[in-house]
């Protein structure tokens, strides 16, 4: 891809984020850049030709993170802490604008849940059932319907505005983890914290003698 090209990419994916996919024109894109809208065109098309090469991006970026994650990991419990601490990272660069917009582009939505269902959620079942396996994850948890759930709860927030009032869907999809994480995990200590590491209950006072 030529450096002129990956400035265009780079100028519509910021501003697709900052503002919107629709109201963003093809003359704030060549503005930014700078480049004349018949370079644009003639890259990409069209806008939503544009948005295309967005979106793959997108996936290849934060396909490319859960890769080099899964490497540095020792074990899927060590996995699941990288991935809770590390989640801001490892999600998709969304705006409230851009998820709003999105769902008007129903190839490049599909193409995110279509990746989401093909990589990422077998990849995580197979984390999962590799997890109960070693006795990290708790094994009365069916893997399978754990990734039903998540499908349920990408498509359903992919499609609808149900996190209004909830806060950002960077900040929903935290809580989301959150609940996740302490949900399927053996020992419920915090992310990264070892047994030995967590305080002991302290015992309770003593209660004053009635008879003083």
């Amino acid at each position: 891809m030529s450096v002129k090209k990956e400035a265009v990419l780079a100028a519509g994916k910021r501003l697709f984020l900052d503002q919107g996919i629709v109201q963003t024109s093809m003359e704030q894109i060549a503005e930014a850049v700078p480049v004349s809208k018949m370079t644009i065109y003639n890259y990409f098309q069209s806008k939503e030709g544009l948005l295309d090469q967005v979106v793959d991006e997108m996936l290849q970026e934060v396909w490319g993170k859960y890769r080099d994650l899964m490497d540095r990991a020792k074990d899927p419990l060590d996995a699941l802490n990288l991935m809770y601490r590390e989640q801001d990272q490892m999600s998709l660069p969304m705006s409230q604008p851009f998820l709003t917009d999105l769902v008007k582009f129903p190839d490049q939505m599909n193409k995110m849940l279509q990746f989401n269902q093909d990589k990422v959620l077998p990849e995580f079942e197979m984390l999962i059932f590799k997890g109960q396996q070693k006795g990290q994850i708790r094994k009365d948890i069916s893997p399978h319907l754990l990734v039903a759930f998540l499908t349920f709860i990408k498509e359903y927030s992919a499609r609808t505005n149900w996190y209004e009032g909830l806060g950002s869907p960077a900040a929903v999809g935290e809580q989301i983890m959150t609940i996740l994480y302490y949900g399927i995990i053996q020992k419920h200590d915090g992310p990264g914290v070892e047994e030995s590491e967590v305080s002991e209950k302290p015992e309770a006072p003593d209660e004053p003698d009635s008879t003083t």
